[in-house]
């Protein structure tokens, strides 16, 4: 009983910015990073955070990260260089699957945020919500789903959660994204948001 697929997970929990009260059931946007779905059990210790988020929370949508589809077109793209354009469609594309992936291993609905269905899977291919967000960040590598999240749930005014592998390693954004824990458009996307924690396995 000594992996994770087979022992549960604990997690690391805490935040990044504070609201002013705490006891409102907000609307959450959860981020799951994409470095752990090569993490084994991964799907059951994300559906298990779920369900309890969904206890003090309105309603909950998922955005997927790109994971190692997207880290595959980071290195093609450090020895292509190809246009920024491409590059940042080609990502979302890759997004696209990883949310189908997410979708079908947490057994939840693809779908749009307007939908109001809860728990749901975000469809980055919709052009609703998610489209608007998108189109209101920079289409470069400095773009990453953190920043695509932050942007989601400041345009649905939600709080947002971010699942990472590894805990911050201080609570200063700015530090976070000159360090690469979020990526370098994200200090600017979360300016509006009023709630921000972060999970991670306990190591």
């Amino acid at each position: 009983m000594s992996s994770q697929e087979e022992k549960p997970w604990e997690w690391d929990h805490g935040w990044l910015r504070q609201p002013c009260d705490r006891s409102k059931r907000p609307r959450v946007v959860v981020k799951v990073g994409g470095s752990l779905f090569s993490t084994p059990g991964w799907q059951h210790a994300v559906q298990s955070l779920i369900a309890h988020e969904a206890l003090s929370s309105h309603s909950i949508v998922v955005l997927a990260g790109g994971g190692a589809l997207v880290n595959g077109l980071r290195i093609i793209d450090a020895n292509s260089s190809l246009p920024p354009l491409l590059a940042h469609d080609l990502a979302l594309e890759a997004m696209g699957i990883t949310a189908q992936l997410v979708a079908t291993m947490l057994k939840l609905p693809l779908g749009e945020e307007e939908t109001g269905a809860s728990p749901v899977v975000l469809d980055i291919k919709k052009r609703g919500v998610v489209g608007n967000a998108i189109e209101s960040l920079p289409p470069s590598w400095d773009t990453t789903s953190d920043s695509i999240a932050a942007a989601v749930a400041a345009t649905t005014k939600s709080a947002l959660l971010l699942v990472k592998s590894t805990p911050p390693p201080i609570h200063d954004i700015e530090c976070l994204a000159s360090k690469g824990w979020v990526d370098h458009s994200f200090p600017t996307a979360c300016i509006n948001l009023e709630a921000i924690r972060w999970v991670a396995p306990r190591q």
